[in-house]
């Protein structure tokens, strides 16, 4: 049976409808409109709140003390609960730089759980091992590499299970794993790397559609002799080819940065991510493991456990939705369009999920003006409310 949910604020990809309704069962969206909502079906008192798409996480490493490297069916649902709890739908898990081998462990259990999951989980990132050293992060440099031949065959053939790679392009061999990885349709992103313009341009003629975690990790303008040239980061901004990750945290990317990315690629070449850890929903000060590397929650972010670096974010994508919003003043469609639609365009999947239209998934997300969760639907089913989630 349909349900109707009635008097919500009704997110479109780029308005927002007032006292709005919307009709949907397991099969999809039914239809939607404003004012007085059609009489047939269950009918459910929206209260006034927001409704929006389910969020679409492309880069999330963990969350509530697991990390999907892990790799046991626990952590995957831990993970997926912790994160369905504050909106996000969907994920794409990502592996921190670990061995090939051990992806492939890894990528067993995705296979096993990925259908019995509470959320949808999508095809794996992988962020390294074929990164800059020099822009290494918090990834363990001992397990840094040039892509082999090998390495790249072995990729070649997973382009199903894994969706993106994360590259540094400069590295032998990594237009070659760029050019192959991306025909068999993998996405490919530049990040953590020491490449420029020339580099990137070359790495975009063989297939790199994406940059990871824009600001981070990455090149600036600089000199090469007497003249200088822009790095990844300002050639990101103008460069229309390319989709821009963006953890909205405030801290790795702080609001001036963020309007500067706004302004120059606008909400559909920006995707948000969380880059959440393992530490994500812990208390400040809790130590955990990233791979190899101990690390620590801060205030809203984490850290190395000597405070030497960054290592990824403690938030989720609602929490970016709303201080892109309240601290950069971004329109609330524009802000949950980089959280859903952009995401689900990266990952081709944008004629079923991402945004609220006729024909699409049912999935859902219900949240009030302070963005608190209330309420979300994944394939038109109630899953439960925010404080249920997340026990």
């Amino acid at each position: 049976m349909a349900t109707v949910l009635s008097s919500v604020r009704l997110i479109l990809p780029e308005r927002l409808l007032e006292n709005a309704w919307i009709r949907f069962d397991e099969t999809g969206i039914l239809d939607f409109g404003e004012d007085a909502a059609p009489g047939e079906a269950e009918q459910v008192d929206g209260r006034g709140l927001f409704l929006g798409p389910g969020l679409i996480d492309t880069h999330v490493h963990g969350g509530a003390g697991y990390d999907f490297l892990d790799g046991t069916a626990e952590a995957f649902q831990a993970i997926a609960r912790y994160h369905l709890s504050h909106g996000t739908t969907a994920l794409c898990p990502t592996f921190a730089t670990t061995t090939y081998r051990r992806v492939g462990e890894v990528l067993e259990v995705w296979s096993k759980v990925r259908d019995d999951c509470v959320a949808h989980i999508f095809g794996v990132h992988l962020e390294g091992p074929h990164l800059a050293i020099s822009k290494a992060g918090a990834h363990d440099p001992k397990l840094l590499s040039a892509p082999s031949d090998r390495d790249i065959d072995w990729l070649a053939e997973n382009t199903k299970r894994i969706a993106q790679m994360t590259i540094a392009p400069e590295l032998p061999n990594a237009l070659e794993l760029i050019e192959r990885c991306s025909s068999s349709g993998m996405i490919l992103s530049a990040g953590h790397t020491e490449a420029r313009e020339k580099i990137v341009r070359a790495a975009i003629g063989r297939g790199a559609s994406k940059v990871t975690h824009l600001f981070n990790a990455m090149t600036y303008a600089g000199k090469a002799g007497l003249f200088r040239e822009p790095g990844l980061a300002e050639y990101a901004l103008i460069e229309d080819r390319l989709i821009c990750e963006l953890i909205a945290d405030g801290f790795h990317a702080r609001p001036s940065f963020m309007r500067l990315a706004i302004r120059c690629k606008g909400p559909d070449k920006l995707a948000l991510v969380s880059d959440a850890l393992a530490g994500a929903g812990l208390p400040v000060g809790t130590e955990f493991m990233l791979g190899s590397l101990r690390c620590k929650v801060g205030e809203g972010y984490c850290m190395l456990a000597d405070g030497s670096a960054l290592s990824g974010s403690a938030t989720n994508l609602m929490d970016h939705v709303r201080i892109l919003h309240e601290t950069v003043r971004v329109p609330i469609p524009d802000a949950v369009r980089m959280a859903s639609a952009t995401p689900a365009r990266i990952l081709g999947i944008d004629d079923r999920y991402g945004s609220i239209a006729r024909g699409h998934a049912a999935d859902l997300v219900q949240f009030d003006s302070k963005f608190k969760v209330q309420t979300v639907w994944i394939s038109g089913k109630r899953v439960s409310n925010a404080d249920a989630l997340a026990q």
